[in-house]
């Protein structure tokens, strides 16, 4: 019975954790999102100021949360988008519009797959 018990916690425990680790990063995903459509906005307008203004404060919100995304994330994923960040952040100074596109378009894509691949499906247990 007692063991019967401590599996039972233990089963409860794992699923509460990925649940709550799974909304941590979906809100931190879409936040992130929203940020990168609002840049990606600006440089269709062509507003390059703002633009860069923008990307400021999406890089900053994932240097803010870098920790946690840590925990959460292959350092290989964390990497690309850094790299990502800084090849917008150099076409959106240059003004360079089919490149900046692109690059926004990369690393939307990222934050999606990052939040598909932690949703717990049966495609990502096995």
């Amino acid at each position: 019975m007692r063991t019967l018990i401590i599996i039972i916690s233990f089963v409860i425990i794992l699923f509460g954790g990925s649940v709550g680790s799974y909304r941590f990063v979906e809100t931190r995903t879409q936040t992130m999102g929203v940020l990168l459509e609002s840049v990606e906005d600006s440089i269709t307008l062509q507003k390059w100021e703002e633009a860069q203004k923008k990307l400021t404060v999406a890089q900053q919100k994932w240097r803010n949360d870098n920790t946690w995304w840590s925990i959460f994330l292959d350092h290989y994923q964390i990497d690309n988008i850094d790299i990502n960040m800084r090849r917008l952040e150099k076409f959106i100074s240059i003004q360079d519009f089919s490149q900046s596109i692109g690059e926004i378009t990369t690393l939307k894509l990222h934050f999606e797959h990052i939040s598909d691949a932690e949703l717990f499906t049966i495609n990502n247990i096995f």
